[in-house]
């Protein structure tokens, strides 16, 4: 009976891993990302952390959601191994610009205020996927400011960008370093904040900028739980009230509710995260972004080593 007992847990787990390789013993991709994911990872959770992140994203933060939003500890936890750091356009669109090699190092907590998951590597020639956002997919409403099939988030770097490509091919698409600054732009355009994204599953790495509403996003419903999920770019919105034009169009572009409107236009330094994304529309140039220390320092890679 022990013999047979093994032998069919043996079978459900080859059955899962086919599943999981979509029917194949062993993609190609898989390999290297293995080995890219090192020996200890491998054979920790962390592997199968990675494994259901990768293929099933949505369900896996379907119940990030659920799980941790309302327990102080677990959401510390949450906040400490997968967080973001807002992006300005300028330095979203410096990361895929980045035109040298820089070599695998801890951007530190000035950058990235968390204890854990914030190293970057990255090489000077960019493989980049565009791949449809989980958080938009797992929503049970559709998103306000992008149509489907929603695909807004930018995996940077092989070989996670080929193990993606070979294992959701209808999810996702290799795209040149000229489209992916022509769709950043594109998203700014409609109002998606830009972070870049870092995950305790993916070597404590930065993997991905994503484009991100309010609506939809576990970073903004994180943040609204309390959970400190995204980092301030290291910039903040200033506005001239002499040029203002109270038009209004910054409330409604800004997504951390940082934006008021009474008679003239006024900034919540508390609540800016330093996005940008009302800086370029306001149609009188009132607002512009300032470096601002007590914000953190920005993630810029044009200054990394």
């Amino acid at each position: 009976m022990g013999w047979i007992l093994l032998f069919l847990l043996a079978v459900a787990v080859l059955v899962f891993w086919m599943w999981i390789e979509r029917w194949h013993l062993l993609l190609p991709s898989t390999i290297p990302a293995l080995k890219w994911m090192g020996i200890r990872r491998v054979l920790s959770p962390e592997s199968v952390n990675a494994i259901f992140y990768g293929r099933w994203i949505e369900t896996y933060l379907k119940f990030l959601s659920r799980f941790f939003m309302n327990n102080p500890r677990r959401a510390k936890w949450l906040e400490e191994t997968y967080h973001g750091k807002v992006l300005t356009p300028e330095l979203a669109k410096a990361v895929i610009n980045c035109d040298r090699d820089i070599p695998l190092q801890d951007l530190g907590e000035k950058i990235i205020p968390y204890s854990r998951a914030r190293d970057i590597v990255l090489s000077a020639s960019k493989d980049i996927v565009l791949t449809s956002c989980g958080c938009k997919t797992r929503s049970d409403h559709s998103c306000k400011k992008v149509a489907p099939p929603y695909r807004t988030c930018m995996l940077i770097g092989s070989p996670l960008t080929d193990y993606l490509l070979e294992h959701k091919p209808l999810h996702s698409q290799r795209i040149s370093q000229a489209e992916a600054l022509t769709r950043l732009s594109e998203f700014h355009e409609m109002g998606l904040v830009h972070n870049a994204f870092f995950k305790d599953c993916l070597k404590d790495q930065f993997y991905v900028i994503c484009n991100c509403c309010e609506c939809c996003c576990l970073g903004f419903e994180s943040m609204r739980h309390g959970i400190r999920q995204l980092a301030p770019s290291g910039y903040a919105c200033v506005v001239d009230p002499e040029k203002c034009a109270a038009c209004g169009k910054c409330v409604t572009r800004c997504m951390f509710g940082a934006s008021t409107l009474d008679g003239k236009a006024a900034v919540s330094w508390e609540k800016c995260m330093g996005c940008g994304v009302c800086v370029s529309t306001c149609p009188s140039g009132a607002r512009s972004l300032v470096l601002d220390e007590k914000k953190g320092l920005p993630m810029d890679v044009r200054k990394l080593a």
